[in-house]
C-alpha cells in the first residue's frame, strides 16, 4: 500500500463550497473513466466540514454539514487508510499515560502516514495492540461502519466506510488532543509522492497539477475478493475530502488511477 499546522484559505479553493452537483460530477468522471477502460468500479465521496472547538465549520465559506454520493455508507477495505486509526490511538494513549513513545517509535509513527510504510504499520500493529486499537477509535470517534479485519493478522482488510473516515478526519482536532491532530496533519501535509514500497501516491488529491494545501493519506490494496482499492483521502484547503473506490483486479492500477483522478478534478470543478 496518504494541523496546528493552520492551512490557509488561498484566494481559490481547491474543492470549494461542497455541493451535490460537485459530488455527483465526481461520481459520473469516476465512471465515465472506467468505462473507457471497458470495466466498471465503485466511488464513494464525501466532502464535510472540519469541526471546531466551538462546533462551527472551519471556515465560514464551506459547507455546515458532510455532502456525499449514495455509497458514502458502503463497506470499503481500509488498505493503508487503517494507518491513520492506528496513529490516532497510539498518540492519544501516549497522551493519556497508558504507554511510553521513544523518538524511534515517533518515526515509526510518521513513517507511516508520511511514506505508507507497510513494515511500520505492521510494527505498529502487533506492538499496539492490532484491532483493538481500531476498536477504540470507532468508539471515541462514533464510526459505525468500521471494524478491525476477519483475520487480526490482515490490518489492510481493515473495513470502514467514506462516512466514517470523513467523520473522522472531521473531528480529529476536537476529539484527538490538540497537540496529535496537529502533529497527524502535519505528517499527512509531508506525504510523499512515492510510498515506501515505490507505489506512486501521487493520485486523486495528489494528482499531478492539482493546486491547494493537501494534507492527504493514499491507500491500495490488490487483490482481495477480485478488486483493486485504492482510496485517497485529507484535508484540501481546510475541507475534509474523501474519495474510496474499488476497481477489478483485472482492470489495472492506471485504470483504478485516472478514474480517481478524474473524480478529484470534477471536485474541484
Amino acid at each position: 500500500m496518504s494541523l496546528s499546522v493552520a492551512f490557509a484559505a488561498p484566494a481559490q479553493a481547491r474543492v470549494g463550497v461542497a455541493t451535490s452537483t460537485a459530488v455527483s460530477a465526481a461520481e459520473t468522471a469516476f465512471a465515465a473513466s472506467v468505462a473507457a477502460s471497458g470495466t466498471s468500479g465503485a466511488l464513494a465521496v464525501v466532502v464535510a466540514p472540519l469541526q471546531t472547538a466551538d462546533g462551527a465549520v472551519a471556515l465560514a465559506d464551506r459547507t455546515s454539514s458532510p455532502v456525499a454520493n449514495a455509497l458514502a455508507d458502503e463497506p470499503f477495505y481500509t488498505a493503508s487508510l487503517s494507518k491513520l486509526f492506528v496513529v490516532e490511538d497510539v498518540l492519544h494513549r501516549a497522551r493519556t499515560g497508558a504507554l511510553t513513545l521513544t523518538t524511534a517509535d515517533r518515526q515509526l509513527l510518521m513513517s507511516m502516514l508520511v511514506t505508507s510504510d507497510d513494515p511500520a504499520m505492521s510494527t505498529a500493529w502487533d506492538r499496539w495492540g492490532g484491532t483493538q486499537m481500531v476498536t477504540d477509535v470507532a468508539t471515541r470517534y462514533g464510526l459505525t461502519g468500521t471494524a478491525g479485519p476477519a483475520d487480526p493478522g490482515q490490518w489492510g482488510e481493515t473495513v470502514t466506510t467514506a462516512a466514517d473516515v470523513a467523520r473522522f478526519l472531521s473531528a480529529l482536532s476536537v476529539t484527538a488532543d490538540p497537540a496529535d491532530a496537529t502533529t497527524m496533519r502535519f505528517w499527512l501535509a509531508l506525504a510523499t509522492p512515492a510510498g515506501a514500497d515505490g507505489f506512486d501516491q501521487s493520485f486523486g488529491l495528489m494528482a499531478p497539477g492539482a493546486s491547494g494545501a493537501v494534507a492527504a493519506k493514499q491507500g491500495w490494496m490488490c487483490c482481495v475478493d477480485g478488486a483493486r482499492d485504492l482510496h485517497s483521502v485529507g484535508v484540501v484547503d481546510g475541507e475534509v475530502v474523501v474519495l474510496l473506490s474499488r476497481t477489478p483486479t483485472g482492470a489495472g492500477w492506471d485504470v483504478g488511477r485516472a478514474a480517481v483522478d478524474a473524480a478529484a478534478a470534477a471536485l474541484r470543478g
